[in-house]
């Protein structure tokens, strides 16, 4: 009876090993993916109660813009503009190179590795693959657990799942395309008229 409990838990300890690594595989075939393109679209979907709505942003190294609603966000690298035409004013705030928010920091939306997550395979059938990512010790990001959807015919996401103490923000990606042209960048003059709230 004790071998057999013994051979039980190594067992166990063999798939929980397993489904850690083939998270991390399927991280890397993920974030490979959008690195092996120069620029990239993302046609995506949130919702989060009652909220929803319909965006877009395009990557081109480390800057991007993204649509969303009345919001515009321009990013090159170092600086982000983030653009309330309704109110009609600009946010000015350094670029959060270490979110993984696709609102925030779409350069980094997939690219979970040597981030302070920690991944684990949730499941894995019908060509698709639910990866629950954890924030590790220390991590503060008031994102909390994240889970990630991947269709793993394509390797391409196919959701993302933020808990912010208990509200889910889900976010469907509805396409992803490499990009053709080039990501434009901030242009102060298009926004005369809007007040500017530096906060660097």
């Amino acid at each position: 009876m004790k071998r057999f409990l013994l051979l039980l838990a190594l067992a166990s300890g063999v798939c929980s090993v397993s489904a850690a690594g083939r998270a991390t595989e399927i991280l890397e075939r993920l974030a490979a993916g959008f690195r092996a393109m120069n620029g990239y679209g993302v046609n995506f979907e949130v919702s989060s109660g009652d909220y929803e709505a319909r965006g877009s942003y395009v990557v081109e190294g480390e800057g991007y813009y993204l649509a969303l609603g009345d919001a515009e966000v321009f990013a090159d690298g170092g600086v982000r503009y983030e653009i309330d035409n309704r109110r009609r004013e600009v946010t000015v705030t350094e670029v959060d190179t270490t979110s993984r928010n696709i609102l925030n920091n779409p350069v980094r939306a997939f690219d979970f590795l040597g981030s302070e997550y920690v991944p684990s395979l949730v499941s894995e059938a019908g060509g698709r693959a639910v990866v629950r990512l954890t924030p590790a010790a220390g991590n503060d990001s008031p994102a909390g657990n994240v889970t990630l959807t991947v269709s793993t015919d394509t390797m391409r996401p196919l959701s993302l799942s933020y808990d912010y103490d208990g509200e889910q923000v889900l976010v469907k990606v509805l396409e992803v395309a490499p990009l053709t042209g080039h990501v434009r960048p901030f242009d102060k003059a298009a926004y005369k008229g809007y007040e500017f709230i530096d906060f660097r």
